[in-house]
């Protein structure tokens, strides 16, 4: 019995590479084939069957309704995109998008990227220069001027220590002679001494003015009592103190312990040429052995602790000078 081999026209789509049947839309893509200068292929996948025995019945169930385009009104196959008439898109589902690209792909983050990596290259060269390449204490650095350059020793820093006093006085004056006010600075077993009992009723107070040789920064004061314990009993003792320094607004109170000898505390101030120490109130005079105490105060050294406050800089003047205060 002769068979039938019905003849159809197989194209590739150009835009997706999709086998089209017959059609002249791709009904995957929808883009419109070219049956002309499209390439046609052979029906070599075409099942061969026989006339007699007639098309293969088809599977039962729920048959599927036909695709309407909703441009031209022709029917489609329920599995396709595009019509196959006009090309018009048949389903409103999402289309494929195109993958989001990686964090360091886009310009802004690879410059971001580039700017911390040249960051952290400077802090490193910063940190070895430091380490490697700082100049040691003592050296010189050149100050650019206006005419050309001027070298300035870089001194170094060194730890606090007793300061030079030009000068002390105190008031009142106290008994002068052996127990006179310069007695506190002069570093002698001598000490300054002035009859307390004299003072006037609320104005029992010893102001003590040390001046400096330069300007000094404070970082302690050492405070010495009488050493004798029966000579230290026996005369007033400060108690309550007050500390000014020169450009210092604030007065710093300070309690001094009841011993003979040395004791200390601290006291900070950056530049002072002088500071002013109050004696506000003190320890009574006290029998000893039977011995009536005496009627004076005694101080026998007060020391200063710091060393020479750091040179500021006229950046208004063209010209490098150096003075020394007094």
């Amino acid at each position: 019995m002769a068979q039938y081999r019905p003849e159809m026209a197989r194209y590739v789509c150009d835009n997706c590479g999709a086998t089209v049947v017959d059609e002249e839309f791709c009904p995957t893509c929808g883009s419109w084939v070219d049956t002309v200068a499209g390439k046609e292929q052979p029906d070599e996948e075409l099942e061969e069957f026989d006339l007699e025995d007639g098309p293969p019945p088809a599977p039962r169930g729920v048959e599927e309704e036909p695709i309407i385009c909703p441009s031209c009104g022709a029917s489609n196959p329920t599995n396709n995109r595009h019509c196959e008439e006009c090309g018009a898109r048949l389903r409103q589902g999402p289309l494929p998008t195109a993958p989001r690209p990686g964090v360091g792909s886009t310009a802004p983050v690879r410059a971001l990227l580039m700017l911390m990596v040249l960051i952290g290259v400077v802090a490193l060269v910063a940190f070895l220069i430091n380490i490697f390449g700082g100049e040691d204490p003592g050296s010189t650095t050149t100050t650019p001027q206006a005419g050309g350059s001027t070298t300035v020793p870089v001194e170094e820093v060194v730890d606090p220590e007793p300061v030079e006093i030009l000068t002390a006085q105190c008031d009142p004056e106290g008994l002068g002679g052996e127990f006179s006010c310069s007695n506190v600075i002069d570093g002698n077993d001598g000490s300054f001494q002035l009859n307390f009992n004299e003072l006037p009723d609320g104005e029992k107070t010893v102001a003590i003015r040390l001046t400096f040789a330069q300007p000094i920064e404070i970082t302690r004061i050492l405070w010495t009592n009488l050493e004798d314990e029966t000579r230290f009993r026996r005369n007033y003792r400060a108690k309550g103190i007050t500390i000014e320094a020169e450009g210092n607004p604030f007065v710093v109170p300070q309690n001094l312990q009841d011993t003979p000898g040395e004791q200390g505390f601290d006291f900070a101030t950056l530049s002072a040429n002088f500071i002013i120490i109050n004696v506000q109130s003190v320890y009574q005079a006290e029998v000893v052995e039977g011995t009536e105490p005496f009627d004076e105060l005694a101080i026998e050294q007060i020391t200063i602790i710091g060393r020479r406050a750091e040179a500021t800089t006229n950046t208004s003047n063209v010209d490098t000078t150096s003075t020394t205060g007094s």
